[in-house]
Order: structure tokens, then sequence, then C-alpha cells
């Protein structure tokens, strides 16, 4: 006499492992079938999971695992220690500062100069105008440019490379391969294990498993037998016939009647229908487990590598930042290592103190996480306000960046309606 159904039958082992590692026998004890109707967990039940020393705490849900403490970098004055420049005592005495010092100073007077003609800033507003449909061209043509004003926008960035390591419990369908299990030794501590990213300064995420964490469960889905009840015909292998209505029977409007052209043909009986979902079986196979019934478990390592970014930029001039943002300049500054330090000498001390604000928010943003690499910079903008008059309107346009973008928000010929004007 066949079991009821959706009864299950007693486990073969009372932590719910179905696997012998040492013996390498599969157990299998599928007669029972789930009714994918009734309320699944998303995860076999958390208690049912090995205990792994070191990670005691772990769950289904990944939580993030600080990094073991680094030793603090080392501060200029010790031997061999890069100084505020990434670079040690010249071979001429220069030590690291003064060096920075004197290149700052150099790139300000050769590059802070740049300036642009008269003829080139109404170029410049030509081409800007000339990407405006609702634009007039002959303001720019014509308008006395009275005024020229040069100057330089100021971004600093700072980017901090870091890697952040979160474990949690996951799964898969075991299809009969090798289980890596606690037989075969201790498992590694998170942050003992050798992951590298692909490139610096590129974000990316690595998944892997913990070495000797695994072990086979029972799936938790259809509880070991492969399949689940489908939701169409909810395990009957058959749905009421929708063109005669369960009767078998189509009937014409002389009242002859003739078997059901769609149903005629199926294996459960007139009126029925063979559930299209399910080929008439009635069950499906398990999504979770893909049909064996078993599911490999282990712990998943998860690595995130990221660029953060942080500027500060300084416009003297009234130009938006995120206009100043999506141009380039001229690189006065640049340095890249493990650790960088402020900015300590440079010409603006504007710069000098966002640099250190900066760094100390990137060290108390990302403690939880190690930080693998710093690099920061001080690009310089170029600037050029115009001072114009046109008929009766005076205003001021900006010629800014190496791409000599314009920002006119005060032009004095436009219109809202889309139409040229010539």
């Amino acid at each position: 006499m066949a079991p009821p159904r959706n009864v299950r039958r007693p486990s073969l082992l009372t932590n719910g492992s179905v696997y012998n590692r040492r013996t390498s026998i599969l157990h299998r004890a599928h007669t029972v079938e789930f009714d994918d109707n009734d309320a699944s967990p998303s995860a076999p039940p958390l208690n049912l999971m090995d205990q792994v020393f070191g990670y005691e705490s772990v769950s289904f849900d990944a939580v993030n695992v600080p990094p073991p403490e680094d030793p603090p970098p080392r501060s200029p004055g010790e031997s061999g220690s890069p100084g505020p420049s990434g670079a040690g005592p010249s071979g001429d005495g220069e030590d690291a500062a003064a060096r920075e010092a004197r290149e700052a100073r150099e790139a300000a007077r050769g590059r802070w100069g740049t300036t642009l003609s008269e003829q080139e800033a109404r170029t410049a507003l030509l081409a800007h105008v000339k990407r405006h449909c609702c634009y007039g061209a002959s303001a720019a043509r014509n308008m006395a440019i009275t005024a020229l004003d040069h100057a330089s926008a100021l971004q600093y960035s700072l980017e901090t490379f870091t890697e952040r390591r979160e474990t949690a419990w996951s799964f898969s369908p075991y299809l009969g391969e090798e289980v890596d299990g606690a037989d075969n030794g201790p498992a590694p501590l998170p942050w003992q294990l050798e992951v590298h990213p692909s490139q610096p300064f590129t974000s990316e995420v690595k998944c892997q498993p913990v070495p000797h964490t695994s072990s086979v469960k029972q799936c938790h889905r259809c509880k070991g037998s492969g399949s689940t009840l489908c939701v169409d015909c909810h395990g009957k292998g058959w749905v009421h016939c929708i063109s005669c209505h369960g009767n078998g029977y189509d009937t014409d409007a002389s009242g002859y009647k003739e078997r059901c052209f769609y149903c005629h043909s199926s294996i459960h009986g007139r009126g029925r229908q063979d559930c299209v979902k399910c080929s008439a079986k009635g069950k499906m196979t398990c999504p979770t487990c893909e049909g064996g019934g078993l599911l490999l478990c282990f712990i998943q390592l998860t690595v995130t590598w990221r660029v953060n970014v942080s500027e500060h930029i300084v416009d003297r001039m009234s130009v938006p930042e995120d206009l100043v943002r999506n141009v380039t300049g001229a690189i006065a500054f640049v340095e890249e290592g493990p650790r960088v330090l402020p900015i300590a000498h440079f010409p603006d001390e504007t710069i000098n103190m966002a640099s250190a604000q900066l760094l100390r928010d990137h060290e108390r943003d990302f403690s939880s996480q190690r930080i693998l690499a710093q690099r920061h910079q001080v690009q310089v903008i170029p600037v050029t306000g115009a001072t114009y008059k046109w008929k009766s309107s005076k205003g001021e346009f900006y010629v800014y960046g190496n791409e000599h973008k314009v920002y006119a928000p005060d032009y004095p010929q436009t219109c809202c309606c889309g139409c040229s004007i010539l």
C-alpha cells in the first residue's frame, strides 16, 4: 500500500544531513511531494547548518567582516618613508615638503596664467549658441566685449580604493560533486583567504566558497523528493476543459452533440485537458535542487572592491560646480600610494584644508574596510569671465575648461518656443 501523500519519511540523520563524508554514500529518500502553494522557506533552516569555528554568527544574510588591524602608516620623518609629495629627499638635499611647494609654485606660474583672447571667447560663445535652438546668434556676433577676467577653478579629488569582505551561508543544487567539508581541515578566516582584485582602482565583486565549510543537506523546498506539485493543476495532471466547460461534448445550434475537439484525446477522460505546464504529470522538477533532492551548503565569501571618490572645488567666479566637474584642466599635483598624506604646501590654502578634511573623512567612513591604495590630485581648470554689452543689455558669460565650454545664464537673445531667431 502506497504511503499517504505529504507525509515525511523520518530523516536518516538527526542534524538533517543525508551525506556520509567518509563512505561517500548518498542516501536518497524521495517519497514526499511538496505542494508549492504551501509557504516554503527561502533557505534551509539555520539550525541545520554545520558549526564552523570562526563563523558561528554567520547566517543567510551577508555580514561585513572588519579587517584585522593594519600597522599605522609611517610618519614622514621615519627612514625610507615618503613625504607628502610621495617622494623622499632629492639628491640635492631638498626635502619633500620644499620640493612639493616648489613644484606647486611652478605649476601656478606655468598653468594658472592660461588666457583667452576676445576672439577665442566669442568663438566659444557662438559654438555654445549653435547648440541651442532657442538662442539667437546675432547677439553673440555683434555684442561688444568690454572686459575679460582670467582666473582658475581648482578641483581637488581624493580616491580611496577599499576592500570589503562579507560572509553568509549559501547553497546550490548538489549534483554529486566532491564535498570540501570539515574533514579536510579547519576553515580559514575571511581575511586569511588570498583574493586579489583584477587591477587597482577598479570596482569589482568576487564570490567564492570558504574552503572546508561544505556539507550536503536535504532540500528545504521539496523535502528531498526532488519535485513539487504543479501550481496549475494542483497535482492532478489535468484541468477542466475551457471549451466544453468540463462536459466533454460540444453542441451546435441544431442540438447535435459531438466530442470536444480539445479534450477528446486527454488521458484523463472527457472534459479534462492535460495540463500543459507539467505535461500531465501533476508535479514539476524542484527548481531549488534541480530534482536531486539535495543541496550543497557552504559559507560564501563576497569580496567587494570599490573606488570611493570625494572632491572639493574652489571657484572664484560664478560657474556652477557641476559644470566645472565635467571639464578638464592642467594637473598641478598628483600622488598615489598605499596611503597618502594631506597636501600641505599648495599655494591655495583652501586646497590644503580640503585635503586634510577629506582624508580624515575617508579614514573614518571606511574604518570597517581595508584601504588598499589612495590617490589624490589637484586640477587647475581655466575660467575666463567676459563682460559684454549688446543693445541695452549688459551681462557676463564664462568660458571654462580645456574644452572651452560656455556658461551664459543671462544670454540676451533667447525665446521659449523652440523657434530660430535670426
